[in-house]
Parts: structure tokens; sequence; C-alpha cells
């Protein structure tokens, strides 16, 4: 949500018919010095502006610095938690133009499965189990095949299911993130 680089960019694309951009929001670059930059606080704005476009948005806010758990509006400076509370700020609905990317999220949080229940579970309830999409990453963690089997092997506890209101893991809405979404 740059008024001077961001927003023409995205008016130029559209004028050029590029209805599809992709962001990186989330896993903090050490050498990007960048907070403001670094989290999702501004896909909502984005999003709303410009409802004819998709936004991509690569690891979901994820931050491994935060420790995911259920969504709260009042700890949503950086995560998972403050790309919803941006989604939501702003009206954006689940299934709408945003898209969440789990490449190396999934990655991350795969050996910890309170935590990816909450992130994978806040993603398909606030963006929508049509806009949750596959990534691996692979070129930082070789052969993707690990993640792809922890992932069809992975489901959200019924437990989590009725405390948080998460949708299940069902192997239609894996389907879905593994590449229909997409």
């Amino acid at each position: 949500d740059d008024e001077k680089l961001a927003i023409p960019m995205i008016e130029k694309g559209r004028e050029l018919g590029i209805k599809v951009f992709c962001s990186h929001k989330g896993f903090p670059l050490g050498f990007f010095n960048a907070r403001r930059w670094e989290t999702p606080v501004d896909v909502g704005r984005v999003a709303k502006l410009f409802p004819d476009v998709t936004f991509i948005i690569y690891h979901s806010g994820y931050d491994p610095s935060v420790a995911e758990g259920p969504y709260d509006a009042t700890k949503a400076a950086r995560g998972v938690n403050c790309l919803i509370k941006s989604l939501e700020d702003n009206g954006i609905k689940p299934n709408s133009n945003v898209y969440a990317e789990i490449g190396s999220t999934w990655y991350s949080v795969m050996r910890k499965p309170e935590q990816a229940a909450h992130v994978l579970g806040k993603l398909l309830k606030h963006v929508g189990e049509d806009r949750v999409v596959w990534g691996t990453d692979s070129i930082w963690y070789g052969s993707p095949q690990p993640q792809i089997q922890a992932f069809r092997a992975f489901e959200i506890t019924r437990e989590f299911q009725e405390l948080h209101g998460y949708a299940a893991l069902t192997k239609g809405v894996k389907a879905k993130i593994f590449g229909l979404n997409a």
C-alpha cells in the first residue's frame, strides 16, 4: 500500500491486463531491514482498492518469531493474525481476491502440530478454503516430497474444530490446496 510506488504499479498492471500480483509477506529477510513491508498489514487495503485484482500473499504473513495460536485481533501486529486482521478491517470476505500461499510456512510448522493446526485452520476460516494455495519453496529445502507426505497425513483435530471453529482438513480441501485452487 505504497501510494508512490505500489499503487501506480498495480494501476499500470491493470491497464496492461495484468490481474494477478504476488507479494512476499512474512518470513522477515535479515538483509532487508524494513519491518513495514514484511507484514501483511497493507494487504486488505489494496485488496479493497482493487477488487478486480487477485493478490497472492507468499507465506500468508507467517513470521517464525510468532507462536501461532487461535486468531486474536489484539495480537495481530505480526504473523498470520496480521493478515487476517488486515482482511477483516477492510471487509475482505473469505474466498475473495486474496490468496494465502503456504510455501515455507508449512515447512516451518509441519513439525509443530498445534501451530500447524492453527495456521491452516485460521487461513481456511478467514481467507477461505478456495484461497489457500500450496507452495514449497523447494529451492531452499530440496525435494518437497516430505512436505507433501506430511500435509497428506495432517489433520486438524476435532477438539480444535470445536474450540476454534476450524474446518476439517478433508481430502477435498487438501486437493484444493495442492492445486485445484490455483
